[in-house]
C-alpha cells in the first residue's frame, strides 16, 4: 500500500502505532458483526442439522403464539378502556337509567361488535339499570356471581371474566369496572362476544400450518376449533404458569405433541400454537446444502470486503489527519506573520536596552572621559542587560512553542494559564500600541479541561488576533471564563465592527475571510472551529455589525 506507507511516514510513532491498532480494530470489529453469524450458522448447519430444524419450528411457533397474546391483550385492553371511558367520562349521571345506557351502549358499539350489553350495578350487586337483548336482567341480583365478589375484593378496577354460556346458553365473557364516586361505587358490567375473537384467529390459521386454541389457567378451552376439542372441556394442555412463555410438549389423540404457549397479561388465558401435520417438521423442505454453499461464498465475499473496507478507513483516516496538521500548522505560520510587528517591537526594546547599557559602560571605560569606575559599579549595568537578554529568551521561547510541531497530547489544562501566558507575554503591549484595551475576567476557581495545550494556544491567539483586526481604535477586547455543572466556557468580545448577516454562517468555512486581500487566509476560524470540535467542544459566534463579536468557546469540564 504505498499511498499509507507514505502517509504513515509523515507520522509519528505513535500514530504510526495507533492506525496499526486501528485497522486491527476495523478487522475485528467487521468480523464480529458480519463474519462470525455466518461462520455459526454453516457449523451449525453441518453439525446440528435436526437440532436447527427442531429449533426453528420452536422459535416459528412460539413467536406465533406471542403475537397472538399480544394481540389478544390489546383487543382485551381496548375494551376495558371502552368501558373505563363510559365510567370516568364526564357525561354520566349518578343513577343512569336504561335510556342512558342505550346511548353508552350504542357508543361502545362503535368502539366493537363484540359488546353485548351493558348493566349499572350498586354496591349490593342489583343490577338497577340494564341495555341489551335480555330484558328481564334488569333488577337482578348479582351479589353470588363469583365476577361481582371478585371485583368487590379485588384492589384492581376491574376485572374479566371466563368465557361462560351463562343464561343466553352462548359463548360469552364479561368485563366490568368500579368507581368509587363521593360514597357511593358504581359498577358497570358488560358481556362480550367472542365470535371475533374466532374469527381473527381463523384468518391467521389460513395462512399458517399450525392450530390454535385458548385455555383459561385450569386448562378449560376457551377459544377452540371443534375438529381440536370441545369449548369448556379439559385441554390436555396443561403450559407452567411460572412462566409467560415457552414450549412444552403433552399427548394428543395418542402421540406426543409439541406446543408453544404465551399467558396474556389482563386474564389468566393461555395461546396455544401446534403444528397442523405433526410429525413432518415444517423446515424439512428448506435445502440446506443449498445454504451452506450461499453461506460460504458469502463469507469469502465478506472476508474481501473487510480487507478492503478496513484498508481504505485507515486510508481515509491517514489523509484527514495529514490535511488537518498542515491546516493547522499553514494556520500557525500565517499567525506568527500577523504577530510579527508585535514580535519585533517586543524584542526591539530590551535590545535598545542592552545597547544603552553597552553604550554607557563603553562610555565608562573611554580614557577621554576620565571616568573612575570600579567593576562593582557595573553591575547595576551588567543585571539590567541580564534582565534584557532573559526578556528576548522568553519571547523566543514563547514564539517558538507556538510555531514548532509537537506531538498531539491532550490532558487536563486550567485555561486560564494557558490564555494569560499568551495575553501577558507580548499580546497585551501590543494592543497597548494599538489603542487597544484588553480587560480580563477570569474564573478563579475554574475546573480543568482535556485539551492539547499548543492547539489551544492556536485557538486562542486566533480569535484574540480576529477581534483586534475588527476595531477601529480606540476598543477593548474582553477575555472572560466562567463554568457551569458540565462545561467550561471562554468568551472573546470585541467592539469591532462586527460580522454581517450573510456571513455569520460562513466564516467556519475554510478559506472564507472577510479580511482585504492579503489580511487573511481564512483557515484560522475553521482550524479553530476542528481543534475545539476534536476537543467535544464546540464555538459558538453572536455578532451586532457595527457594535462588536463575541465568539465563545464550549469545551466539557472534568467531572469529579
Amino acid at each position: 500500500m504505498p499511498k499509507s506507507n507514505l502517509l504513515l511516514n509523515k507520522l509519528d510513532p505513535l500514530r504510526e502505532r495507533h492506525y496499526r491498532d486501528l485497522r486491527k480494530k476495523h478487522i475485528l470489529r467487521l468480523s464480529i458483526t458480519y463474519l462470525a453469524p455466518f461462520l455459526l450458522l454453516l457449523i451449525f448447519l453441518n453439525y446440528e442439522y435436526l437440532e436447527l430444524i427442531d429449533e426453528s419450528e420452536n422459535r416459528h411457533i412460539l413467536s406465533i403464539a406471542e403475537s397472538q397474546s399480544r394481540i389478544l391483550d390489546i383487543y382485551l385492553h381496548e375494551r376495558l378502556v371502552n368501558l373505563m371511558n363510559i365510567i370516568d367520562g364526564p357525561f354520566i349521571t349518578d343513577q343512569p337509567d336504561n335510556d342512558e345506557l342505550d346511548f353508552f351502549l350504542k357508543q361502545l358499539k362503535k368502539d366493537s361488535d363484540s359488546f353485548i350489553d351493558l348493566g349499572f350495578f350498586d354496591s349490593s350487586g342489583i343490577q338497577i339499570s340494564y341495555s341489551g337483548p335480555l330484558k328481564f336482567l334488569e333488577k337482578k341480583d348479582y351479589s353470588k356471581e363469583k365476577w361481582f365478589n371478585d371485583l368487590i375484593k379485588s384492589h384492581n378496577r376491574y376485572v374479566i371474566t371466563d368465557i361462560y354460556l351463562g343464561l343466553r346458553k352462548a359463548p360469552h365473557f364479561t368485563i366490568a369496572v368500579k368507581r368509587q364516586n363521593n360514597s357511593h361505587l358504581w359498577i358497570f358490567k358488560s358481556s362480550l362476544d367472542p365470535a371475533i375473537i374466532y374469527r381473527s384467529i381463523t384468518s391467521f390459521e389460513k395462512s399458517q400450518d399450525v392450530n390454535i386454541a385458548i385455555i383459561n389457567n385450569i386448562s378449560e378451552y376457551q377459544l377452540v376449533r371443534e375438529d381440536i376439542g370441545n369449548l369448556l372441556e379439559i385441554s390436555p394442555f396443561n403450559p407452567p404458569y411460572t412462566h409467560s412463555y415457552g414450549i412444552s410438549t403433552t399427548i394428543h389423540k395418542n402421540q406426543k405433541l409439541k406446543y408453544s404457549y404465551s399467558w396474556l397479561s389482563n386474564v389468566n388465558w393461555a395461546v396455544i400454537v401446534f403444528p397442523k401435520n405433526y410429525g413432518s417438521s415444517l423446515f424439512q423442505n428448506k435445502k440446506i446444502s443449498n445454504l451452506i454453499i450461499a453461506s460460504i461464498l458469502v463469507i469469502i465475499l465478506l472476508i474481501l470486503i473487510i480487507i478492503f473496507r478496513s484498508k481504505k478507513v485507515v486510508e481515509i483516516e491517514y489523509e484527514n489527519d495529514i490535511v488537518k496538521i498542515q491546516l493547522e500548522q499553514a494556520s500557525k505560520l500565517v499567525t506568527i506573520g500577523e504577530l510579527a510587528a508585535g514580535i519585533a517591537h517586543e524584542i526591539g526594546n530590551p535590545l535598545n536596552i542592552i545597547a544603552n547599557e553597552v553604550g554607557i559602560m563603553q562610555d565608562y571605560a573611554n580614557p577621554r572621559f576620565n571616568v573612575n569606575k570600579k567593576i562593582s559599579d557595573l553591575n547595576v549595568h551588567f543585571d539590567k542587560i541580564m534582565k534584557a537578554v532573559f526578556r528576548c529568551k522568553e519571547i523566543n521561547k514563547k514564539l517558538l512553542t507556538f510555531v514548532r510541531k509537537h506531538d498531539f497530547e491532550i490532558k487536563a489544562h486550567n485555561v486560564n494559564d494557558i490564555i494569560e501566558d499568551f495575553i501577558s507575554g507580548f499580546f497585551e503591549h501590543e494592543m497597548l500600541l494599538k489603542n487597544i484595551k484588553i480587560l480580563k475576567n477570569y474564573e478563579p476557581n475554574l475546573p480543568d479541561v482535556m485539551i492539547d495545550q499548543n492547539q489551544f494556544r492556536q485557538v486562542i491567539i486566533n480569535l484574540l488576533n480576529n477581534a483586534a483586526d475588527a476595531i477601529v481604535p480606540p476598543g477593548t477586547i474582553t477575555v472572560k471564563t466562567f463554568y457551569d455543572d458540565k462545561n467550561v466556557y471562554i468568551s472573546v468580545t470585541d467592539t469591532g465592527l462586527g460580522i454581517s448577516k450573510e456571513h455569520i454562517d460562513k466564516i467556519f468555512l475554510p478559506f472564507f475571510t472577510t479580511k482585504p486581500v492579503g489580511k487573511g487566509t481564512g483557515l484560522g476560524l475553521s482550524v479553530s472551529y476542528s481543534i475545539i470540535k476534536n476537543f467535544g467542544g464546540t464555538i459558538t459566534v453572536e455578532s451586532i455589525p457595527g457594535k462588536g463579536t463575541n465568539f465563545t468557546i464550549i469545551l466539557p469540564k472534568i467531572q469529579n
